[in-house]
Formats: structure tokens, C-alpha cells, sequence
């Protein structure tokens, strides 16, 4: 039971059986006497780690109870070992680092987890080139990636780097290794990495206070500001919840001061150094922070872009990475998937929502680029010049467990840290609206990768490419194309049951009526429901998405389905009042006129 008790973990070992629906029924029966929420989708997925087998179960709870359901069980030999998940979306998403624990340390005996400690990797030559390109041709096919770049790095060598794919479906241009993706998150290691080139020059220590650094920052909750160090503010240790609703919603016109005075609205919800909580607002503090202090006379966004290029861009001659889009014509186009699963361009403007938080995701690059950072980080902080970029103290203090994940992952600062089949590995990955990115290295092995594609939530994809390098490379046991099989299936399940619920029909919809007009959020902003030709719209601060209905239960929402916005808007008792359910935080809109947009 989570300490809030509104998150509860049961764990249970059975015999296998033939009927694993049943095999579920049985258990939760057992835990929860009356348990009758029915299943919405079961999947098989590729086991690793020591298993025979692996089936994920969602189930259909009621949403405007915000509740999450669900089961992952696991076979080993004759045995079945089930973790059953039931509380709030909040107490899951506040815990999420925890149940990983738990449910990762959750063993029989005798399983014997496959390792490559100790191997060495081969040298990835023209044999291994024709595998990889093979392989990233044919799964992208299978699973629907409309553009992809790749490149692999080993020995100070960057031997392999191709491009794949279109720039834009329907378009002619195709992706290069030159080609610019838009990298989210994995401008977090960049940031650290010009933070920690600061600490080198003497504008501040890691441990010196963001109050010092950057005078005026505060957070709602006073003795967590006090403590507050410039390491913190990038090591998702501190308790701040996730936000990201209010930056996609929300960025129009909105300047990085905003979001940082915006963040004195915000409280931990766990405890300082308790658990894994990921902020993308507290890491883009830190790196404003930082820049601040090497740019002080300029705004915080022209003094983020400045010390990133002066600092680290230029140096390690990184000539076509920027900190925003630059309308080069090097630029992939962002997709997202509609309900039916397929790949779509969006409109490449709504990735705007971070140049706020830049920090924390804005930077644009090509595969090229970020190997010859990855370079840096293998090389100890040497450029290819043998100039010492970072100092190599300040950059392995980045790679130091700040927080732990699970018990084969922590995050330093700004990186992932990760026991991988044995292998150390560091890396991040990235999400946008329309884009997703993934890099990563074994500094033991001097190896590294860069994955760029143009498709939004691609990880699944990246992480099998991830794994086909290790098999390629070190032998290790073949899972890559199940992988992507796994995720060709779940997709399709996923498409199958989001047409089961969603309704577009005039009849279906007609009860939308009841709700147009103007509202107002304090963190999302307006937006207004109006009918349009065909059917119903919302317009949003950050665009405008088509409406539909779904039916969950005896609840009825709203829905976008405009991609990539998939939120759901939660009708109240008030008829005024529209609700999203952020996980740990709840939105309100509220109506404050009935005439049409």
C-alpha cells in the first residue's frame, strides 16, 4: 500500500493455466472480494530478463473515478507471477518509480536473468551495417515511421550513420543523416553539460542554492525552495510532480519568466530525495538559472541560447543543433498517429510549447551532430581537437545516482543510468508532440547510438533498435524483431478498441451542444467548443482539434481527436464546468459565455 494509501500492489504466484484471463479473475477475486472491472485490452509482449513469458492486462475502470487497473503476469516454467495495480491515477503516477521497484524485484527463485558482463563487442563493420539497415527498413515498414536517422559511435569513430524514410509523408524529401529532428528531452544531458562547464569557470558550484543563482525563484513551498541546489533542480529528486498539460496547453506569448513565476504556484508532492518524480519545469529553471548567470544583461531565453552555442554547440562544432527551430530546410516534419493508428503530419507550430522550458526540450539536431557529442561525453570531456571542453570531474558528476528508479535504474543529472544485461549504459531519450529521439553510450565500451525519428511516443521502436545494436554487437539473445511484432500488434489492438469507443456520428455526438461556448482555465488557458460543418471543434490557446464523444461506463466525455491532442474533457454536475485529469493535478474550464467561437 502506497503511504498515501490510495495505491495498492498485490502479488501473487499461482500455477500456470491454459485460460490466463481466468488465471487474472482468480487472483483479483482473491485481493479484492467483487472485483468486477472488465478487461479493455490484453497483450502479449516480449518477455526479458530471465522469463518464459509476459502479458500485460489493462482494464476498463471508470475514468472519472481516475483510476488505474491493471495486471502484468509473468511465467517461469509451471509458475505464473501476477502484480495486480489498483488506486488513483495520482497515487500511481506519484509512485510510479516504486511500483517499478517492487515489481522488478518481484522473482522466483531460480530465475537467472542473462548477462553480457564482461564481453567485448565486435566492431561494427559492413556485415553488421547490412544487418542494422535491413532491419531498420523492414520495421519501419511494419510498425509506421515515417522518417528516421541513425548513427553509431565506437572507438572515437562515427561508423555508421543513414537516414531512412520521408521528411513528410506524402512528400518527396527523404531523411538524411543531415536531416534536423526536434530532440525533447534529450536536451536535458546538453543542458547539464553546459551547466557543468559553468561550474568549470567558477559561475557557481553544483550545490550552490537556485535562490543565489537566480534571484527571485521560488516555489509555493518555502523550505523546499531554501534547499534547493542548482544540482537538484536537474536530478528528479526533489518531489515536483510532472506538468506537462500546462505547457502544451499553454505557450503562445508565454516567455520563459512567465514559467518560472508561474512555478511559484507549485508544490512537491512527495518528499525531498523520496522518489523519482520527473519535472520538465524544474529542469528548465536549473538551465535558465545557469544561463542567467553567464548572461545576465539579456532575457532567459537569449541567455540559454547563448551559453549553449558559445558553450558547448560551438566547441564541439555542433553547426546544426539550435536551441529552436530555425526553419532550415534540413527540418523533419513532426507526426503524430490519429485513432486509427496511422501516422499523420502535424502542424509543425505546436511544437513551439517548449521554447519556454527550452532547458528541458527545445534543442533541434541531426544524428551527426549528437555523435560528435557523444564523443565528448566517451572522450572525458575532450572535443575532437583534444581541447578540454568539460572538465572530466564535472561531467562524471553528471553520471553520479542522484535518485533511484528501480534496482537496475537511477537518474543522475540530466541522464538516465541503467544496468543493461549487464552492460553500464547512460542515455536519455525524447518526446515531443510529433517527434521522438533516443541516445545513449556504454562508456566501457567506448559505444554509443543516436536515434532521430518524426513519429510522436516512437520508444517502443527505438528501444528495439537499441537492442538489435547489442545483439549485432555482443551477441546477445535475439528479441529485437519480437519487439517490433509486439508493438505492430499492440498497436493495432489499441487502434481496434479506440473505434470501439469513440463515436464522430452526428447522433453521438449531438449532446456536445450543450457545452458550447467560451471557457477559461488558470493553467490551460481559453478555449472555446462551437459547432462546425460536420460536426463540433475546440479552439485552444496552442489549436483547435475536432471533437467526439466516448462512452466509459455510465460516464460520457468529450474527446480530441485532432492530433496529436488526445485529452478528454469530463463533464460535471456544474453543466458549466469542464474537468481534465491531469494525474496528479486536476484542470478546470469553466464556462464564462454561451455564444459561439
Amino acid at each position: 500500500m502506497g503511504p498515501e494509501r490510495d495505491l495498492e500492489l498485490s502479488f501473487l504466484a499461482r500455477p500456470v493455466q491454459e485460460d490466463t484471463a481466468y488465471l487474472l479473475r482468480c487472483a483479483w477475486e482473491e485481493v479484492k472480494p467483487g472485483f468486477d472491472v472488465p478487461v479493455l485490452q490484453m497483450v502479449d509482449v516480449p518477455a526479458g530478463g530471465g522469463w518464459n513469458g509476459e502479458v500485460h492486462v489493462a482494464y476498463d475502470s471508470p475514468q472519472s473515478d481516475s483510476r488505474v487497473v491493471f495486471a502484468i503476469v509473468r511465467f517461469f516454467g509451471d509458475r505464473a507471477f501476477l502484480t495486480l495495480v489498483d488506486g488513483t491515477k495520482a497515487g500511481f503516477v506519484r509512485r510510479m518509480a516504486q511500483f517499478s521497484e517492487l515489481h522488478n524485484a518481484w522473482k522466483p527463485a531460480g530465475l537467472k536473468e542473462p548477462s553480457l558482463l564482461g564481453s567485448t563487442p565486435k566492431l561494427f563493420g559492413n556485415e553488421e551495417r547490412d544487418a542494422m539497415s535491413h532491419f531498420v527498413s523492414e520495421s519501419m515498414r511494419q510498425v509506421g515511421v515515417p522518417g528516421l536517422a541513425v548513427a553509431v559511435v565506437q572507438n572515437g569513430q562515427t561508423v555508421y550513420a543513414e537516414g531512412f524514410g520521408v521528411c513528410r509523408l506524402g512528400g518527396e524529401k527523404h531523411v538524411t543523416p543531415e536531416t534536423r529532428f526536434m530532440i525533447g528531452s534529450s536536451t536535458k544531458p546538453l543542458t547539464t553539460a553546459m551547466m557543468a562547464r559553468l561550474v568549470d569557470l567558477g559561475y557557481f558550484t553544483w550545490s550552490t542554492p537556485v535562490t543565489e543563482v537566480l534571484p527571485g525563484f521560488s516555489l509555493a513551498d518555502e523550505e523546499v525552495t531554501r534547499r534547493l541546489e542548482m544540482r537538484h533542480t536537474v536530478s528528479a529528486s526533489t518531489g515536483m510532480p510532472r506538468r506537462d498539460l500546462d505547457l502544451v496547453f499553454r505557450f503562445r506569448g508565454v516567455r520563459p519568466e512567465d514559467r518560472i513565476a508561474g512555478m511559484q504556484q507549485m508544490s512537491p508532492t512527495t518528499g525531498f530525495g523520496e522518489t523519482f518524480q520527473y519535472s520538465n519545469s524544474l529542469v528548465s529553471a536549473g538551465g535558465y538559472a545557469a544561463a542567467h548567470s553567464y548572461a545576465p544583461d539579456v532575457g532567459l531565453q537569449d541567455a540559454y541560447d547563448r551559453a549553449m552555442r558559445e558553450l558547448l554547440f560551438e566547441p564541439l562544432k555542433m553547426s546544426h543543433t539550435s536551441i529552436l527551430c530555425i526553419d532550415s530546410p534540413l527540418d523533419a516534419t513532426p507526426h503524430s498517429r490519429d485513432v486509427n493508428g496511422t501516422a499523420v503530419p502535424i502542424d509543425p507550430a505546436l511544437e513551439q510549447f517548449a521554447t519556454p522550458v527550452a532547458p528541458a526540450g527545445s534543442a533541434w539536431s541531426n544524428v551527426l551532430d549528437l555523435a560528435e557529442y557523444l564523443k565528448c561525453e566517451m572522450r572525458d570531456g575532450l572535443n575532437e581537437r583534444d581541447e578540454q571542453v568539460i572538465s572530466a570531474e564535472n561531467l562524471l558528476a553528471r553520471r553520479v545516482p542522484a535518485i533511484r528508479i528501480d534496482g537496475k535504474t537511477s537518474y543522475g543529472l540530466g541522464w538516465f543510468l541503467k544496468d543493461w544485461q549487464g552492460l553500464a549504459e547512460v542515455g536519455h531519450g525524447g518526446n515531443t508532440r510529433g517527434f521522438t529521439a533516443d541516445m545513449f553510450f556504454l562508456p566501457e565500451h567506448r559505444l554509443g547510438m543516436v536515434i532521430l525519428t518524426n513519429l510522436q511516443l516512437a520508444n517502443q521502436f527505438l528501444g528495439s533498435m537499441e537492442q538489435k545494436l547489442i545483439e549485432l554487437l555482443f551477441g546477445a539473445e535475439r528479441k529485437a524483431e519480437g519487439m517490433v511484432t509486439a508493438e505492430k500488434n499492440a498497436r493495432e489492438e489499441t487502434a481496434e478498441v479506440m473505434r470501439k469507443r469513440i463515436r464522430e456520428d452526428a447522433e453521438s455526438t449531438a449532446w456536445i451542444a450543450e457545452y458550447i461556448g467560451h471557457y477559461t482555465s488558470e493553467e490551460l488557458g481559453a478555449a472555446c467548443i462551437s459547432r462546425v460543418a460536420g460536426g463540433f471543434e475546440i479552439e485552444l490557446e496552442a489549436g483547435s482539434s475536432k471533437l467526439a464523444v466516448e462512452k466509459s461506463g455510465p460516464d460520457r466525455y468529450i474527446v480530441l481527436t485532432t492530433p496529436p491532442w488526445t485529452t478528454k474533457l469530463q463533464p460535471t454536475d456544474n453543466p458549466r464546468v469542464l474537468l481534465v485529469d491531469g494525474g496528479q493535478t486536476t484542470y478546470r474550464f469553466t464556462r464564462i459565455g454561451e455564444e459561439s467561437c
